[in-house]
C-alpha cells in the first residue's frame, strides 16, 4: 500500500511552514495525491524525491517512516563507506539504515551507492574476516542487515510508470546470495524499469519459462557461485537463445563469472559492477521508449 502524508506531516517532517510546503506542492515540485473528499495528500516516495533533488535537510526523518539517524551521518561516499564497515561489523542496523539513507538523500545514484559504499564495505569485512578479525556470524549478520536496508529503500523509490519497459532476474540453481541481486533490481527502478526479482536459486529451465510467458525487455542474472561450470554455460547459452527468440536483452554478472567461462558463454551485456548496469539500462531504456 502506498505511504500517504499530509502536508501538516511533510511541513514538520523538513521544518518549512505548511503554507510554504503547499506552495511548492502548487509549482509541482512534490508529486500529490487527492483523497476522495479532496484533502491533498503526498506519497513518501514524492518527498524523498523532493529532498534528493533540492538537498533540503530533514529534521523529522521519523515522520517519513525513517531512521531517527537520517541526516546525521556525512554525505560523502568515502565516510559513508567507512561508517557503514564499522556499523555492519558492529550488526548497529539502525546505523547501517542511516548511513545507507544519507548517502541517497544527497542524490548520489544507488549504483554508486551499492558499488563504492555497500560493495566497498563487505570487501573490507572480507580483508577483516581473512585476517581473522571478523567472525562468519558477522558477515553474515551483515548481509542480513543490509537486506533489510534494500527493502527501505526500495520503499522509497518512486514507482516506475505504467509504461515503463519490464525487467525481471534472479540467481541460479544453488547460488543463494541475495545481496547482489536486490541491488540489481533497485538500480534498474531506480532509472525507469518495472524491475521485478525471482528471487534466489533458479534453475536454468524455468528462467527460460519467465521469458517466454513474460516477455520482458530486459532480464538480468546475478553470478555469486558457480557449482558446474559446464552445466552453467549450457544453461546460459539455452538462457540466451530463449532471451534473443523473445526479443529479452540478457545481462549478467558477478564475482563468479571468471574469463574462462565468460569466453564461452552469450549474453548481450556484461556487468563488473552496477553502474554499469546503470548505463546498459539507461541506454537500453531509450531506445526501447524512443518514437519508431
Amino acid at each position: 500500500m502506498k505511504e500517504l502524508l499530509s502536508p501538516k506531516q511533510v511541513a514538520r517532517a523538513i521544518g518549512v511552514s505548511e503554507s510554504s510546503l503547499k506552495r511548492w506542492c502548487d509549482q509541482g515540485h512534490i508529486r500529490t495525491e487527492r483523497t476522495a473528499g479532496g484533502h491533498r495528500r503526498m506519497p513518501v516516495d514524492a518527498v524523498v524525491l523532493f529532498l534528493r533533488e533540492r538537498g533540503h535537510d530533514i529534521k523529522h526523518p521519523e515522520i517519513l517512516g525513517l531512521p531517527v539517524t537520517t541526516g546525521r551521518s556525512e554525505r560523502t561516499i568515502d565516510r559513508a563507506q567507512e561508517q557503514l564497515t564499522e556499523a555492519l561489523v558492529n550488526g548497529d542496523e539502525d546505523l547501517c539504515r542511516g548511513i545507507v539513507l544519507d548517502a541517497y538523500l544527497a542524490n548520489h545514484r544507488l549504483s554508486t551507492i551499492c558499488d563504492q559504499v555497500i560493495c566497498r564495505a563487505f570487501q573490507s569485512i572480507g580483508n577483516l574476516w581473512s585476517c581473522g578479525d571478523v567472525e562468519v556470524f558477522e558477515e553474515r549478520r551483515a548481509c542480513e542487515i543490509c537486506v533489510s536496508v534494500l527493502h527501505e529503500l526500495k520503499r522509497l523509490i518512486p514507482s516506475p510508470d505504467k509504461s515503463a519497459p519490464s525487467a525481471m532476474g534472479g540467481t541460479t540453481n544453488g547460488d543463494p546470495y541475495t545481496l547482489a541481486n536486490g541491488m540489481v533490481e533497485l538500480v534498474l527502478r531506480e532509472v525507469g524499469w518495472n524491475a521485478t526479482s525471482l528471487g534466489c536459486g533458479l534453475p536454468f529451465d524455468s528462467m527460460q519459462s519467465a521469458i517466454e510467458r513474460h516477455r520482458p525487455q530486459l532480464f538480468w542474472l546475478s553470478v555469486s557461485v558457480i557449482d558446474d561450470a559446464p552445466c552453467f554455460v549450457n544453461g546460459m547459452n539455452q538462457l540466451f537463445e530463449t532471451a534473443r527468440s523473445s526479443g529479452t536483452a540478457l545481462a549478467i554478472g558477478g564475482r563468479a563469472i571468471e574469463s574462462e567461462i565468460r569466453q564461452n558463454i552469450r549474453y548481450t551485456s556484461f556487468c563488473d559492477l552496477m553502474e554499469h548496469l546503470d548505463g546498459f539500462a539507461s541506454s537500453l531504456r531509450r531506445s526501447t521508449t524512443s518514437p519508431g
